[in-house]
């Protein structure tokens, strides 16, 4: 049984990248995770506390999103962290085949903002399939 995991924002992108982390899975696991910023370590412990539970809820609501977005069973996470690190993370605690992201299709501005595809395919140690933006 294959495990996929794939990255949700529930951006246009993302629901492509869903969709096709269902058909590769073919009938496996498909685990959706939300990636979420960590706390700020200058706020108050009650403002982390706050924060957190805003996060919590903005991440529960997008992952609700997915869960109605196709028609097979989701495992769905939320995770601390940068995106790129928190998708590799669950992806080895579930010992996923491999990662399915959405592109934004940042080109050349995407070394100066971080892509996540772009981090997965320099730093991941399973496969890594890319959603490319014409693929809408």
């Amino acid at each position: 049984m294959i495990t996929t995991v794939v990255g949700w924002d529930a951006s246009a992108s993302s629901r492509i990248a869903l969709d096709t982390a269902a058909r590769l899975a073919a009938g496996g696991r498909v685990v959706v995770v939300h990636a979420r910023e960590p706390r700020h370590a200058q706020t108050s412990a009650r403002w982390q506390e706050l924060a957190e539970l805003d996060a919590d809820e903005r991440s529960r609501s997008l992952l609700e999103q997915a869960g109605s977005a196709t028609g097979v069973d989701l495992d769905l996470r939320s995770a601390e962290g940068p995106a790129a690190e928190a998708l590799q993370r669950v992806a080895d605690e579930v010992g996923a085949d491999a990662i399915v992201v959405g592109s934004r299709g940042l080109g050349d501005a995407a070394p100066l903002t971080g892509s996540v595809s772009s981090t997965l395919l320099r730093e991941a140690t399973r496969p890594i399939v890319v959603i490319p933006p014409r693929a809408r």
